[in-house]
């Protein structure tokens, strides 16, 4: 059975034309370039693994309240590939080393002060 009314008769007043129209001109706009992001490294250094964790945690504790990018930590070791440095802070993460706050977002953990014992034998 066919339907007496097109659902495609009503046309919405969405600017677009009804039939077809010819293009007589064309406006091109240029726009600059995008200032060009810095490149990580292709491969990873091992030998500056164990420094590696105290320039983390000497970057993530310079600015104690600032959420920092995976991407930003690497781009600062500059030494370390983005995959490697995903990895290493996943592993300090879990370690209690550092603290995840969000997903890709690191943290220094900060200091709390515990009490004393006292050391002396009774």
């Amino acid at each position: 059975m066919k339907s007496p009314i097109s659902r495609y008769a009503e046309r919405k007043l969405d600017g677009r034309p009804d039939s077809s129209k010819v293009v007589t001109s064309t406006t091109i706009t240029l726009l600059p370039p995008p200032p060009p992001q810095p490149a990580l490294p292709a491969t990873t250094d091992r030998e500056n693994t164990g420094n590696r964790m105290a320039r983390v945690l000497t970057i993530l504790q310079a600015e104690p309240e600032r959420l920092w990018r995976s991407r930003e930590i690497a781009e600062l070791l500059g030494d370390v590939t983005l995959v490697a440095t995903y990895r290493q802070l996943a592993r300090w993460t879990e370690k209690g080393m550092i603290k995840r706050v969000r997903t890709g977002r690191y943290a220094a953990i900060t200091q709390m002060s515990l009490p004393l014992r006292d050391q002396r034998k009774r």
